[in-house]
């Protein structure tokens, strides 16, 4: 007998009809939300792409089995229920009928068997195949060992009834199945345009929005999609993602009003702070900023005390103090504090509770065992996307560095593009990027470092025991024992450097009164959620 799963009601949509409601807005007068986009999107194809300046325009296209609710909790989507045998290994998910993609075709579970075939496909290169990881023949397919697509462990047994068969039980398994990932996509209009089926005028999707128009590097305009099944809910009839890679400027642009959400630079944080404190909105987000080392390249790659050394001399307060005073929590684990809401605890760097002066004499030490000094500096380059405040950041970096073991240090300042490019084909020394996650589980954020985790590898990092810890974590059925395994797994990370950990982010956007529903520790929250006050 299985157990039924799909008890969440769908307070979403009461939650913005009652907005919109009470707004007392013309209802012929079109709503428009102009929200800032960090970057231009790498693409808009959600098997492939990594960024969260993807996701967040994405997020609007389409809609997977599972969404996220209000509270941050799996909820029903394309899925109306779902059930999971007692094993945890077999789960049937429920589709709503009449749901529409937006040129009028039917929604079936055949477009997510051939979507979930398509990820798993080494042709299609993906981003990252952790949601569906643990289904049956996943990675085997995944790695070319199993040459059939028909045997990925997924089923479409009727138009309204797709099954996963898991080869190990996973306890987030709703959870990853709100990601972009394992959207449905529409096979039809991807194999007549192989190459642009994500362009304007091409793209068929199923989420609230439709995708108008896009002009590179200047706004990604989206509109309500009316034949979306839960349409009467979505309050906002245009969002325009505009992109901006300099948030300064972007700044201004929410100060003459022609935004309706920004991300506050740390220089002016202080005088936003003092002249509009109702509309600056802060929040700690799930999220790491850091430095992947390139393992595979000398001598950084293949002495783990030159990496300790250069962890151990970094002032991570005097970062977040100092520098991009954001209200950032310093880091000294790989996982942020902010998601030990299920009882786990992040792993620390042996040498956390150092002073600075300590940490910096032993780092000294180290660096002599390791052959460099005075005589012989270490030099290194770090690689890093184009930014005021990253800049700023790896200028304190090196100079800390320099004061302290005489380390000389080149900044390579890269478009953002072009940094993701060269981290997943191993092409720098060390550089600085950020991660984060859509909810509270340790195994979402160290899986990224395992052996085969592909792009998010950057370091190129390789432990059999650390890959070992995890893959067991990932098939615990409760919460204290993928807490204690993981929990062995981040020991042996912060062990072997093979990334230093700066900060968690601090998320201080400004928000117009105008705009209703705003999360604080969500940056990226969907449009779905918010609402527009005329």
């Amino acid at each position: 007998m299985m157990a039924s799963l799909g008890r969440w009601g769908f307070a979403l949509a009461g939650i913005l009809l009652a907005l919109t409601a009470s707004s007392g807005a013309d209802a012929t007068e079109p709503k428009v939300l102009r929200r800032w986009n960090q970057a231009e999107p790498e693409t808009l194809d959600p098997q492939k792409s990594t960024g969260i300046q993807d996701v967040q325009v994405e997020q609007d296209l389409y809609e997977g089995l599972t969404i996220w609710d209000v509270n941050k909790h799996p909820a029903p989507g394309i899925a109306e229920r779902w059930d999971v045998s007692p094993d945890g290994l077999t789960y049937v998910f429920h589709l709503r009928h009449g749901v529409k993609w937006s040129n009028g075709d039917p929604v079936t579970s055949a477009d997510f068997l051939y979507s979930f075939r398509r990820l798993v496909d080494p042709k299609t290169a993906a981003g990252d195949i952790d949601a569906v990881r643990d289904i049956v023949n996943a990675e085997a397919i995944n790695a070319g060992k199993e040459k059939d697509l028909s045997k990925l462990g997924v089923e479409a047994p009727d138009p309204y009834t797709f099954t996963i068969h898991l080869a190990a039980a996973n306890l987030v398994l709703p959870e990853l199945m709100t990601q972009r990932f394992v959207y449905p996509l529409h096979r039809a209009t991807i194999e007549a345009h192989p190459s642009d089926w994500t362009r304007p005028g091409v793209a068929v999707t199923d989420g609230p929005y439709l995708l108008k128009s896009w002009v590179p590097h200047d706004q990604i305009v989206l509109v309500k999609n009316p034949g979306y099944y839960n349409a009467a809910a979505i309050a906002i009839d245009e969002v325009d993602h505009v992109v901006s890679d300099d948030d300064g400027t972007a700044l201004k642009r929410y100060l003459s009003g022609d935004l309706d959400i920004t991300r506050v630079p740390t220089r002016q944080l202080i005088a936003i702070r003092k002249d509009y404190p109702e509309e600056l909105k802060t929040g700690i987000a799930r999220s790491t900023y850091y430095m992947p080392i390139n393992l595979r390249r000398a001598p950084l790659g293949t002495d783990v005390r030159l990496r300790e050394a250069l962890a151990m001399t970094i002032d991570r307060e005097t970062l977040v103090n100092k520098i991009i005073v954001r209200g950032q929590q310093p880091s000294y684990s790989f996982t942020p504090e902010v998601i030990g809401s299920h009882g786990y605890e992040p792993q620390k760097f042996r040498f956390a509770g150092a002073s600075l002066a300590d940490r910096i004499t032993r780092a000294k030490e180290l660096m002599a065992e390791a052959g460099y000094g005075p005589d012989h500096p270490l030099k290194l380059t770090i690689s890093y996307t184009t930014n005021d405040e990253i800049r700023s950041l790896m200028t304190a970096i090196a100079s800390m560095w320099k004061t302290s073991l005489g380390v000389e240090v080149t900044l390579d300042n890269q478009e953002f593009q072009v940094l993701l490019s060269n981290l997943r084909r191993q092409n720098f020394e060390i550089a600085s990027i950020g991660f984060q996650i859509d909810f509270d589980d340790p195994v979402q954020y160290l899986r990224i470092n395992q052996t085969d985790a592909g792009d998010f590898n950057s370091s190129a990092y390789a432990n059999p025991a650390y890959d070992a810890l995890i893959r067991q974590a990932r098939v615990a059925l409760d919460w204290p024992s993928r807490n204690a395994l993981s929990e062995k797994a981040e020991r042996i990370l912060m062990d072997d450097v093979p990334m230093i950990p700066l900060f968690s982010y601090a998320n201080n956007y400004m928000v117009k009164p105008r705009v209703a529903g705003w999360r604080n520790n969500e940056a990226d929250a969907p449009t779905r959620f918010l609402a527009i006050r005329n």
